[in-house]
């Protein structure tokens, strides 16, 4: 491979995790304003048993375990339909929200992890590049994810501008927006499906381990700072961006570092050095 290939290979893994980490501090953002941030931690844990299934219907069907589409449509539906049953089974009132997201977060990762040894056991189940998807695999990005991903974000920040009243109302003051006669549920669900398109996004380049961590810890950090939501967004979608160019630059220097890996790490730190900020604005000592 020639120097100019690698360079242009770099540079859309470069281009394609901050567009990533963008759509994810966005997206996180409001996540952490309605509270749902265990319910990315669900959605991304579910999206496990999404992805096996998907592999063997793909196998089955003789369209291939490993067509990508595939892979991240199966992800998908059983990332929706956990984020759904969290609070469905919170109204039942023995549950409540802790035991639903613990009951939701156990029984589709226990299946996934069910259905994965079945995947493993099958003849192509090696070669199903599902590792990738668990752990993550920036370098295998091409111009067809990094062109996906540009119309995902541009999508995801229009409705969210356009939403972002509704959303914010939601987010802040949940009987007043019921009041004002704004579609709650409606809301929610928008939110909901923005949540589990980004997670999906990034199933290729921070894993499903590690890929919630890129839509909490930016949108945390930009908190720390303070500010109207829009504002809290615009910070929370820069520092996403520059944190996961962080973690792609750390990758490419370190041999052997995984890119998902180092994008968490650096939005870690980007909390961290963040926290006294928040404490001020809280008028607490530093």
């Amino acid at each position: 491979m020639t120097a100019g290939a690698i360079g242009a290979n770099t540079l859309g893994v470069l281009v394609g995790c901050m567009l990533f980490g963008a759509l994810a501090g966005a997206v996180g953002t409001f996540v952490l304003a309605r509270r749902r941030a265990l319910v990315a931690d669900v959605a991304g844990h579910a999206a496990l048993p999404g992805v096996a299934l998907a592999f063997l219907a793909g196998e089955a069907l003789g369209l291939g375990g490993r067509t990508p589409w595939l892979l991240l449509l199966g992800g998908a539906t059983t990332a929706l339909l956990a984020a759904w049953c969290v609070p469905a089974l919170s109204r039942l009132r023995r549950i409540g929200p802790d035991g639903a997201t613990a009951v939701v977060l156990a029984g589709f990762f226990g299946l996934g992890a069910v259905l994965f040894s079945i995947v493993q056991g099958h003849p192509a189940g090696s070669q199903g590049g599902l590792r990738t998807l668990l752990f993550g695999s920036a370098a295998a990005m091409g111009r067809a994810e990094v062109v996906a991903l540009l119309a995902l974000a541009t999508v995801t920040l229009a409705l969210l501008i356009v939403f972002l009243r509704g959303l914010t109302v939601v987010a802040f003051d949940e009987d007043f927006a019921r009041s004002a006669g704004l579609p709650v549920r409606g809301l929610d669900l928008l939110l909901t499906v923005l949540l589990v398109a980004t997670v999906v996004a990034g199933m290729q380049m921070a894993g499903i381990v590690l890929v919630v961590a890129m839509v909490i810890t930016p949108a945390a950090a930009a908190r720390n700072l303070g500010g109207r939501i829009g504002s809290v967004t615009a910070i929370a979608a820069i520092l996403g961006a520059v944190t996961a160019a962080a973690g792609v630059i750390a990758s490419r220097a370190v041999a052997g570092v995984p890119t998902g890996a180092a994008m968490t790490l650096a939005a870690t730190a980007a909390f961290l050095i963040t926290v006294p900020f928040g404490r001020l604005a809280r008028g607490s000592p530093a």
